[in-house]
């Protein structure tokens, strides 16, 4: 949107304002006026006769039907958009959460590691709390032979921060699957000690 353009009442409740958001088949929590049909439910057009007259006269579509999860056009029909919430899937839940835990981080360090020096065995440990002062969110990588500390570093320091400007001294973004769970955000990780013997 540029600098100068202004937003007015009129342009808030124009129909092309109000058009359809959501894809067809979205998730969505119904929050409406038809308060025994709260819950969970799927999106679509709305296909009854005002709304389909609407779409023929070349009208942005403005309201929607709900249809339960198997399809099932049972739902309240024109429904406003303001009326249903999408519902967030784990990815997508993990990307607004935006941290991905330090054991899932050392999962992730230890595939990487793995990639980028073939045939070398690491060690990823996450810390705990004790007599050496440790915390959980920090990670231990231990290995013999094979690189050098500055080149494991390499590999490890993107998951403390990007080091470019003072603005973008932050974590870079990881995505790790583990099991059937895709875990996406910022590593929580205050430190990496690296320990080549």
């Amino acid at each position: 949107m540029n600098a100068d353009t202004v937003i007015t009442v009129a342009d808030i409740t124009a129909p092309a304002y109000r058009a359809l958001r959501l894809p067809p088949g979205t998730v969505v929590d119904y929050r409406g006026s038809v308060t025994t049909a709260h819950g969970t439910w799927t999106v679509q057009p709305c296909a009854c006769n005002g709304c389909l007259a609407g779409v023929l006269l070349e009208r942005p579509a403005t309201r929607y039907q709900l249809h339960s999860a198997d399809g099932d056009a049972r739902g309240p029909r024109h429904v406003r958009h303001t009326s249903v919430v999408p519902v967030m899937s784990d990815e997508e839940r993990d990307y607004a959460g935006g941290s991905v835990s330090t054991r899932v981080t050392a999962i992730h360090l230890r595939r990487v590691l793995r990639a980028a020096f073939p045939g070398v065995k690491f060690s990823v440990r996450c810390g705990r709390r004790d007599a050496k002062g440790m915390t959980p969110h920090e990670i231990t990588v231990t290995w013999t032979g094979g690189p050098t500390r500055t080149a494991v570093a390499t590999v490890t320091a993107p998951l403390l921060a990007t080091f470019g400007t003072a603005e973008e001294r932050r974590a870079r973004p990881i995505s790790v699957t583990t099991g059937s769970r895709t875990h996406n955000g910022t590593p929580s990780v205050y430190a990496i000690h690296l320990r080549r013997s």
